[in-house]
């Protein structure tokens, strides 16, 4: 999911998220930079496989491209205290991502990859529109107005 923040805390490395499961920017005009945005995963690794290094790749797309926008990590697992054999763990993951620049209105996805595999996406809709309160930067060109019949 797509967080406005997220981080990894408390026992267990639990996650901590705040403004989370949106799949939608709305936004005054192109190019835009957002802030902050958090990827959050829950990573099901299988009991046979949890004692092997895995590499996670974490990537913004745009129609099958890379947009300057990616993460990278090495994870190992193990066994937990009293898990069953057989049973499959699962991994949380925050990663926050600062001043994404998009330049063009479409729809993206944080493509997934574990060891190379793509396992997932999570879709993003980056529009141009006008939020209700929403300020414009001064010198911004507004975005269009929808037609009006008479």
């Amino acid at each position: 999911m797509l967080a406005d923040g997220a981080q990894q805390a408390g026992p267990g490395g639990k996650l901590c998220i705040l403004g989370g499961q949106w799949d939608r920017l709305m936004v005054p005009n192109f190019p835009a930079q957002h802030p902050t945005m958090a990827v959050v995963l829950v990573i099901r690794v299988e009991y046979s496989e949890a004692l092997d290094q895995h590499r996670l790749e974490v990537e913004l797309m745009l129609d099958g491209s890379a947009m300057n926008a990616k993460a990278v990590a090495n994870f190992t697992t193990g066994h937990a205290p009293g898990q069953s054999r057989g049973t499959p763990g699962f991994v949380p993951v925050a990663l926050t991502f600062n001043n994404l620049v998009f330049d063009a209105a479409g729809r993206y996805e944080w493509a997934i990859r574990v060891d190379g595999d793509p396992i997932g996406a999570v879709p993003i809709e980056v529009v141009q529109g006008m939020m209700p309160g929403m300020l414009m930067v001064p010198g911004a060109t507004p975005p269009p107005k929808p037609h009006e019949s008479s």
